[in-house]
């Protein structure tokens, strides 16, 4: 029988709040949340405000099947007592809904908490065992309970409840409730900000239910906001009332999204005092360390607060790892209006803690360095930065963004002559060579405002690099060496060390441009020379490291192990520590590997490449790349899923040039393929047209092209490459594209021209990959070309052979009757090389491979050549 003393308590705390006109239904997140009650006792929904937990936890427990209660916290809810009676007359209320027997001793319950607080708890556990359907507990808001939520009823419940109550807290943060023992025991369901985040599509469902027209453009809102509900919502606000009607025609996101006043009345106001500095100190920029955590905040308790943050899902995540170091990233959204907030509260403040982190910065990412200089109202430390660092961020990014923060420079700071210089040699690496002159010019007349220093440091710039030739490139000319290769003529003499560097430096800024690999060849062994002369191990090492790439990247994959080779071998001798700049030689390695067909191998080069890698150098998002391709040519679709998130991850920072843009889009389109989505692969490349960017990307774009029946502008995508065909695997990869286009429209002395061109580059350098990737199509060409005749019979046998070792297809049930060196003789004998040729090819004497014969024609029931291969064909085996 119910209590006679029951009385509910306020309405408005035990009822789901209204849904607010034009609230959107999420119906992904209603199922993610009846799975996860359904799996689990305990679930936590946790994100910070702004993130549409209330809306839509109220419309899951009205559509709920199940009987749901619930409960919303408040400030005054630290109090045990009134939490219990908000608890019981919570569930009361959805009992009270369903008159069942088993409900009689939960009605009956007091809500007031006893003096003894234990025997209250177990009466109400008592009666929840007596319920014959399961019950859901919502409790919202469950931070504001505070640290006792753990000691109170919540946390009993949390711990002791039978299973009829299912129990579902939602709350901004870590809840005081120890929740380990749940992820690793019986199981907890979680939703986070992650989840609870809109997606591309709700964000366009969203604004067309606030009026929105359907072709507005929700991909730049999605990704300015990242998703934050409140974001969206204030952004087609803004935009609405800016135009004082809906929109019509798609249109970009706002450029400032009006959430200051609620960042800081709805997130910072309801932390404690010292939290809420913090975090207006902290988002002085979007990425940060623990160390430069406490130098923002002044304290050194700054990294505990970080880690409150963190604790509490304050808009922060740890997202990456520089120089050993644990770097945490802020929601640039909600950390743009933090800056505001403290910009408007304190703007010296502002400026002092953007000097501050450009100290942090000036050395370890100089992009971010020089725009916290800027923001800091401090051009001078700008102009010294960049002076000091713009050879190696010429490495790290490229030419076009370092112009562009020398031109961002306020007045009169952007008329430095160190910053004009700087800004010529940018021009001349771009080949606008009368630019350059002209930023020279301007330069030299206004040398005055230097002091002594900085005026050596300016002759120096002129001594490196003038004269600039119309090419656009220093006036070193690259020579034929002893051994064949490309070095460079330096003017003058030999050059110190500083010179040396110089060389070394501009190599690598010519080789990431992607412009003439024998020129950068040419000027890293230069530098390399130089730096043997004058006992520079370090530059010997990074000449050897980038001379191994710059020879991979022009196809010359014996060259590239050569110096690799070399690079590593120096730095064991040497005991050197610094790994990083070896990040070249690994990747060179993995990239011979990929194209020599090892994929193992390859794989394991790439990986240390990449940890090796850096912001500054190419190897980490170059090695994310060939890491994709290795994945896709073994079809291993868990390795596939860790590379292409790798790949993302680079592709996120937004640092690289159009060439990587290209090469990206390929490496996804490849994922897709691989994943037998041959047409949506298509999509994903479409921007790209017909080609025209990179070599690799391009060559990996006709193929593609080519196996989605797009034949003519695949063609057409090879020819733009005509003048790139040095590379060997790229003329192998293209002539093989050609060969099979001819195949497939019937030309058949250009498939088999085209085949022959392709066998002739890959023979040298057993560029292997190509032909295996293309397996199934080229088996019959193979076979037909080898009767139409060929210069390479011993390259195109071996081709077959591995084609029959390494083909599933190819193995069938009378496999085994044949031996291992059986089977490889018969692979030969698909060619039209004589038993001679044959022998030598396997390195066995000729009454040998006639031995192995005799085998494969009594074991075949032949009397010919022909014969044997007609019934292993018949049979499966070839």
């Amino acid at each position: 029988m119910q209590n006679a003393g029951w009385v509910p308590g306020p309405q408005f705390k035990i009822r789901p709040p209204v849904r607010s006109l034009g609230a959107l239904e999420r119906p992904r997140l209603e199922n993610a949340l009846s799975a996860a009650a359904d799996s689990h006792r305990l679930t936590l929904v946790a994100a910070p405000a702004g993130y549409g937990k209330s809306t839509f936890l109220g419309d899951w427990v009205r559509k709920s099947d199940l009987p749901c209660a619930w409960l919303s916290l408040d400030r005054f809810d630290t109090e045990p007592g009134r939490l219990f009676h908000g608890v019981v007359g919570a569930i009361q209320s959805a009992a009270n809904k369903s008159p069942l027997p088993g409900n009689d001793s939960l009605l009956a319950l007091d809500q007031g908490l006893a003096h003894d607080r234990t025997a209250s708890y177990d009466l109400l556990l008592g009666a929840l065992e007596d319920l014959t359907e399961p019950i859901v507990l919502v409790i919202d808001d469950v931070h504001l309970a505070g640290p006792g939520l753990a000691s109170g009823i919540v946390g009993v419940l949390a711990a002791s409840a039978p299973p009829p109550l299912r129990l579902v807290l939602s709350g901004r943060g870590h809840t005081s409730i120890q929740l380990e023992r749940f992820r690793y025991g019986e199981g907890l369901g979680e939703l986070g900000a992650a989840e609870l985040a809109f997606t591309r599509e709700e964000v366009a469902q969203f604004a067309c239910s606030l009026g929105q027209d359907p072709e507005f453009d929700a991909g730049s809102l999605w990704k300015a906001t990242a998703g934050w509900p409140v974001a969206v919502h204030a952004s087609l606000v803004s935009l609405a009332q800016s135009r004082n009607a809906p929109l019509t025609t798609p249109i970009a996101t706002p450029a400032h999204i009006p959430l200051a006043d609620y960042v800081a009345e709805e997130i910072l106001d309801q932390l404690e005092p010292s939290l809420a500095e913090f975090i207006l100190r902290a988002t002085t920029c979007d990425w940060l360390g623990r160390r430069l955590a406490v130098e923002l905040y002044g304290r050194p308790h700054g990294s505990v607060l970080l880690e409150e943050c963190l604790r509490n899902g304050l808009f922060i995540e740890e997202h990456d790892y520089r120089s050993g170091e644990s770097m945490y990233r802020w929601h640039s959204l909600f950390a743009e209006q933090c800056r505001r907030i403290l910009e408007r509260r304190d703007p010296l403040l502002a400026e002092r803690l953007h000097r501050v982190a450009a100290r942090y910065y000036q050395d370890a990412d100089v992009v971010e360095g020089v725009a916290q200089t800027l923001k800091g109202r401090a051009p001078r430390q700008a102009v010294m930065s960049l002076g000091a660092h713009w050879l190696e961020f010429v490495l790290g990014n490229d030419a076009q963004t370092l112009e562009r923060l020398c031109r961002e420079l306020p007045t009169p700071w952007g008329e430095d002559p160190e910053i004009l210089m700087i800004r010529s040699v940018c021009r001349a690496l771009s080949g606008d060579n009368a630019a350059a002159d002209e930023l020279v010019r301007r330069a030299l007349s206004r040398t005055f405002v230097l002091d002594a220093t900085r005026r050596r440091t300016l002759d120096g710039y002129r001594t490196l690099f003038e004269p600039l030739p119309a090419a656009g490139r220093p006036d070193h000319r690259a020579t034929p060496g002893a051994d064949g290769r490309a070095t460079a003529d330096l003017p003058g003499g030999r050059r110190s060390g500083p010179g040396s560097t110089g060389l070394f430096l501009l190599a690598q800024a010519e080789f990431r441009l992607h412009r003439s690999g024998e020129f950068a060849t040419a000027l890293l062994h230069a530098a390399g020379d130089v730096g043997n002369a004058e006992q520079l191990d370090a530059l010997d090492i990074c000449a050897h490291a980038d001379l191994s790439l710059a020879f991979a990247a022009a196809g010359d994959l014996a060259g590239a192990e050569e110096h690799a080779t070399q690079a590593l071998g120096r730095v064991e001798a040497l005991g050197w520590g610094s790994q990083e700049r070896l990040a070249p030689a690994w990747l060179a390695r993995g990239i011979a590997r990929y194209w020599n067909d090892e994929l193992k191998a390859a794989r394991a080069c790439l990986a240390k490449a990449q940890r090796l890698g850096s912001e500054f150098f190419p190897s980490g998002p170059l090695s994310a790349i060939y890491r994709v391709l290795v994945d896709c040519a073994t079809g291993d679709l868990t390795r596939l899923a860790d590379s292409s998130a790798a790949l993302e991850e680079y592709h996120g920072r937004g640092k690289y040039a159009v060439s990587w843009n290209a090469l990206y889009t390929v490496a996804v389109a490849k994922v897709a393929e691989a994943k037998g989505d041959l047409e949506g692969a298509l999509g994903i490349v479409q921007p790209l047209g017909a080609g025209g960017h990179g070599a690799l990307a391009d060559t990996l774009l006709a193929e593609l092209l080519r196996r989605g029946g797009e034949a003519t502008t695949a063609q057409r995508c090879a020819g733009l490459l005509a003048d790139r065909r040095r590379n060997p695997y790229i003329d192998t990869c293209l002539s093989l594209t050609e060969a099979l286009l001819a195949h497939g429209s019937g030309d058949t002395a250009a498939a088999h021209e085209r085949l022959e061109h392709a066998v002739e580059r890959a023979e040298p350098a057993s560029i292997l990959r190509p032909f295996a990737g293309l397996r199934d199509e080229l088996a019959d060409l193979l076979v037909q070309h080898a009767v139409w005749g060929t210069a390479h019979e011993s390259f195109i046998a071996a081709l077959m052979a591995r084609d029959t070792h390494g083909g599933a297809r190819l193995r069938a049930q009378s496999y085994w009757n044949l031996t291992e060196r059986e089977r490889e003789v018969l692979a030969y004998m698909r060619s039209i090389m004589t038993a001679a040729e044959i022998a030598d090819a396997l390195f066995i004497s000729v009454n040998t491979v006639k031995t192995h014969e005799r085998s494969i024609y009594r074991k075949l029931g032949a009397g010919s050549r022909r014969d044997a291969l007609k019934t292993a064909a018949q049979r499966g085996i070839v």
